[in-house]
Parts: C-alpha cells; sequence; structure tokens
C-alpha cells in the first residue's frame, strides 16, 4: 500500500510524542525499579508514630445543693467537700485567769479571797478574778437598785456569788460595775461588809479593806441600808471589822441563773465589751447553778 511521505512524517513525529508521554507517565507513576522500594514507603515504620491525644479542656462539674426553705435545717456537704460549721467562741482555757499553784479557788473567808486576789496578775482585773474562781458557781441574781451596787435592770442584775458564809457581789453595768462587794457572815443574822475597786494595782490587806466605804470611825456607807451597824473586833483583822444586819432579798426582784445565761449568750462584745467580758467570766469557764440568798434566819 502506498501511503503519503507527509502523512508518515506526522505520524512519526506524533507517534513518538505519545510513546514518550506514555513512558514518562508510567515512569512517574511506577517508579524507576531503583525506587520501587521507597516510591511508596511510610514516612514511619508502622506502630513508631506516638498518638498525641487531641487537646481538650478538662470539665468541671459543680453539685448545686438544693435551696433550704427557711428554719429548714441540712448536713448536706457544701460543693468544697467541707461542712459549714459554726466558729467556736468559747474562750480557749489557756486564756483564763487561774490560781497561783497553793492558793484556793474557792474561797470560804474574806481572808481567803484576799489571797486568791493578790496573787493574780497585776493589774488584776475584775473578769479575771471571775474567771479564777473554782467551778461550780452557785449564782443569786436580783435586779433591785436599792443597794450600794444598784443594778440597772433585768439584764445586767446585781449577782451575789455565793460560797458557805461568803456572799461575792457583782454588777454588770452602771456606776458599780469596777467594784466587788465582800459579805461574810460570822452568824446567820449578820455580816461583815467591805467594798473593794477593780482593776487591782496593790495588794489588798485585811488593814485597808474598808478604807474605801468608811464614814465615820464606827459606820460605813453599807449602814445607809444595813441596819444596826458597828465596829467590832474580828480574828486576823487588826483594826477591827464593821458589821450590821442582813436584809432579806425581796423575791419579786429575783432574776434566774436561765435568763443570765441567756444574757451571756447573746451579749454583743463590740457594743458591749466590758459587760461581755463579765458574763464570759461566769458562765464560759464552767458549771453555774441558781443559789438561793439567805435571809436573817
Amino acid at each position: 500500500m502506498l501511503v503519503d511521505h507527509r502523512v508518515m512524517t506526522r505520524w512519526n513525529s506524533t507517534g513518538r510524542r505519545v510513546l514518550w508521554s506514555g513512558l514518562a507517565a508510567c515512569a512517574l507513576a511506577c517508579g524507576s525499579p531503583e525506587k520501587k522500594d521507597t516510591l511508596f514507603a511510610p514516612l514511619e515504620a508502622p506502630g513508631e508514630v506516638k498518638d498525641v491525644p487531641p487537646e481538650t479542656t478538662p470539665v468541671v462539674s459543680v453539685e448545686i445543693p438544693p435551696a433550704i426553705e427557711p428554719g429548714e435545717s441540712t448536713n448536706e456537704m457544701t460543693p468544697t467537700g467541707m461542712l459549714v460549721t459554726p466558729p467556736d467562741t468559747t474562750p480557749p482555757e489557756s486564756a483564763r485567769c487561774k490560781p497561783a499553784t497553793g492558793v484556793s479557788g474557792s474561797p470560804k473567808t474574806i481572808s481567803e479571797a484576799i489571797i486568791l486576789i493578790n496573787t493574780l496578775p497585776k493589774p488584776t482585773s475584775l473578769e479575771c478574778f471571775l474567771q479564777a474562781l473554782d467551778r461550780p458557781l452557785s449564782l443569786y441574781m436580783t435586779s433591785s437598785d436599792q443597794s450600794l451596787q444598784p443594778a440597772p435592770g433585768p439584764r445586767s442584775p446585781r449577782t451575789f456569788i455565793l460560797r458557805d458564809n461568803l456572799e461575792l457581789s457583782i454588777v454588770f453595768e452602771g456606776m458599780a460595775s469596777n467594784t466587788l462587794e465582800f459579805g461574810f457572815r460570822p452568824e446567820i443574822s449578820r455580816s461583815i461588809k467591805a467594798e473593794i475597786l477593780f482593776p487591782i494595782t496593790r495588794d489588798v490587806s485585811e488593814s485597808t479593806l474598808f478604807d474605801r466605804i468608811v464614814q465615820t470611825p464606827r459606820t460605813t456607807k453599807c449602814g445607809n441600808c444595813h441596819v444596826d451597824e458597828g465596829k467590832e473586833d474580828y480574828p486576823g483583822f487588826p483594826n477591827g471589822v464593821y458589821a450590821s444586819d442582813v436584809n432579806a432579798p425581796y423575791e419579786t426582784y429575783e432574776v434566774k441563773v436561765d435568763a443570765l445565761k441567756a444574757e451571756a449568750s447573746s451579749c454583743d462584745k463590740t457594743a458591749e465589751p466590758y459587760r461581755c467580758g463579765l458574763l464570759s467570766a461566769l458562765f464560759d469557764h464552767g458549771d453555774v447553778t441558781q443559789g438561793l440568798l439567805r435571809g436573817k434566819e
């Protein structure tokens, strides 16, 4: 068969281009014999690529306690896992004034009370003296204002600390709130009466005990309320003592120990630090009981 020379030339040229293109494509697709082991080799051998966890932010789950109705109590845990408890406001025992070694915290006579006062740290506060008294304490309270220690009212009654024949009295506020009165009964119907002023900066003695209340050589301020007052000799008191009749308490003015204990619990230490300190000194260091203030018989 005869073929035109120009057609053959075009075919040869085109065919060679196609053939070379196919060979190039085959080389790119399959690789040369020398590269066939590396062309599709993985970047690293299986198992050598480290797992990287996705970057995530931890989700914190907070349990919100259910709402509590007014007046309802609950023991459920708070979100922090701690039980909420009220703070302990009881003064630590290490901060309490205590009797010196060998000194009684249970005075039953005026002289024993003087020894206790003189051996406490100076200046000695009335609060410190009350703390140092042994427990239990027997108390009798009156809201009467007919006294050298007048009570401002039931919330701050005149308070007697009773121990056998010794009767110590204080008042929590008012003009006499920094005084301690002594009443010792040598017999049931009469008592030796005295008063000292706090804070104490120097020792008290039986010779100077009555200096604050003396009016005449034979009378004191106590005689304004207590009849038949006179000066008498008494063992241990070199200058004698002043004694007068005992007055029976007025029952209508009596304040019960539970009522005074409630005053101690509710006392605002910021508004009334001195009053609260005296109440705390009585009630925060041991048992307190209701006592009876005797009359003449």
